[in-house]
């Protein structure tokens, strides 16, 4: 167990270029959504058996299922002697012409898992064995290869590697165009259970506290890591959620829009006038449920002859992993925790107690300074603004992928409007007590609703 960190320690990356203009960010978020890849299973398994030799040998495509995704091409994969799993990665069009962010993605990971935090390991491709060179270094192939990165051509609207891409023009008519490259990865498959909320995954006051500490650990262990990559202005940073506006007339509902705008105006008034006292570093930037895996681990028959009334003992969520790197950025480190108590708290009867024991656990391991405490609730708030509003854009686009999409429609605005009614004080309050209460060893899960009631 880390100890307690020192609030003043700051992490810089140590690029100093300018970041992009939020417009551009913007106008990406609509572009991802055109330059989602369009290719079946087959064409990407055999794109992966030409240019990777993988420990188990061959992907089998027998094997291979599509997963769920935002706007990338994900399937699980095994080996044809079904010893090693996989999981076959195909980015979006946009994403593939960064090779600084898929630089960083690949060191971000590699760095977790030499620090001890469990990651997918992607897989270097045969090429880069033997020759590491630029991103377009192989481009007379039509194959440009970079250590873990391959690139497979594709035609838009199909699933074909042709070499060739065609678009559709408003007069039906359709026009050549050169082909859009779609970076490739392989990465080793983490097992586990995703940690959303289900009959084995039971977001207790205890597991959110475990979970909370988890991420602590992940946040110190990114201390030490710096990448250029990183340093890039995203729309899902939650230190751009201003530019949300752009996209804030998919809400037709006027009191969720007025919920939304209100959560804005707070930004501009609690959290911009503190920016630059905030923290900054290389951070992971979507640490929602679907990315963070828990193992199950059952009782022993000690465990049910010894409970309390020799009740059986219900079995344990630990988590123990974290998925899905797309979203790294360099931003406020207390978007971090802001993130993850933001999707956690969906669900839950009372989501402000929920982002206090995420908030507790995160706090035994990497505390927060005052400033960040304070800006912490609007931030929190902040990111389910962004997911209701980009989740409802992204669906608008993407007809046939809109059910994963909306996901945090729903729970998203009843959690909202929760934080809400509770207020900034209060939030604060609860979360000033479930910290103390931890430090002085208290019982989990009660000192919030005390707080709520007295």
């Amino acid at each position: 167990m880390h100890t307690m960190h020192r609030t003043s320690t700051s992490t810089q990356c140590s690029s100093r270029r300018p970041p992009r203009p939020a417009r551009m960010s913007a106008d990406e978020e609509a572009r991802r959504k055109v330059g989602k890849p369009c290719c079946d299973a087959a064409a990407v398994v055999r794109f992966v058996n030409q240019y990777w030799t993988l420990p188990g040998g061959p992907i089998a495509l027998s094997s291979v299922r599509a997963l769920n995704s935002y706007d990338d091409l994900n399937f699980f994969a095994e080996t044809t002697d079904g010893t090693h799993r996989y999981v076959l990665k195909v980015h979006n069009g946009l994403e593939s012409q960064s090779s600084g962010l898929l630089a960083a993605q690949t060191a971000m990971m590699r760095h977790l898992t030499r620090h001890g935090v469990v990651a997918p390991v992607p897989m270097r491709t045969d090429k880069s064995l033997t020759h590491i060179g630029s991103i377009n270094d192989d481009a007379r192939s039509k194959k440009p290869i970079n250590d873990d990165v391959a690139f497979l051509s594709l035609t838009k609207g199909t699933s074909s590697e042709d070499g060739r891409e065609t678009h559709q023009h408003g007069n039906g008519h359709s026009q050549e165009h050169p082909t859009r490259f779609h970076a490739v990865r392989v990465l080793s498959f983490v097992e586990g259970t995703l940690a959303e909320r289900s009959d084995d995954v039971r977001h207790s006051p205890e597991f959110l506290r475990d979970v909370g500490a988890f991420l602590g650990k992940l946040s110190v262990a990114l201390e030490t890591f710096h990448h250029p990559g990183a340093e890039r202005t995203h729309l899902w940073d939650n230190a751009n959620v201003l530019q949300v506006k752009r996209f804030i007339g998919v809400i037709k509902d006027e009191t969720n829009l007025e919920v939304a705008l209100n959560v804005l105006n707070d930004f501009e008034r609690i959290v911009a006038p503190h920016a630059r006292a905030l923290r900054r570093g290389c951070c992971h930037g979507d640490l929602n449920d679907q990315n963070v895996l828990v193992t199950i681990v059952s009782p022993s028959v000690a465990d049910d002859f010894f409970s309390q009334g020799q009740r059986p003992v219900s079995k344990k969520a630990l988590p123990w992993a974290v998925l899905d790197f797309g979203d790294i950025v360099v931003t406020w480190i207390v978007n971090e925790i802001a993130v993850a108590a933001a999707y956690f708290s969906l669900g839950n009867d009372d989501p402000v107690g929920a982002c206090c024991e995420i908030v507790t656990g995160y706090e035994s391991q990497f505390e927060l300074t005052e400033t960040e405490r304070r800006v912490l609730p609007t931030l929190i708030q902040s990111r389910l603004v962004c997911s209701v509003v980009l989740g409802a854009f992204s669906a608008s686009q993407d007809k046939s992928n809109e059910q994963y999409l909306l996901l945090t429609q729903k729970p998203g605005w009843a959690a909202l409007k929760k934080m809400r009614r509770c207020g900034d004080e209060t939030f604060r309050e609860r979360m000033r007590v479930s910290k103390d209460a931890n430090t002085r060893g208290e019982p989990i899960g009660g000192v919030t609703t005390w707080i709520e009631t007295r």
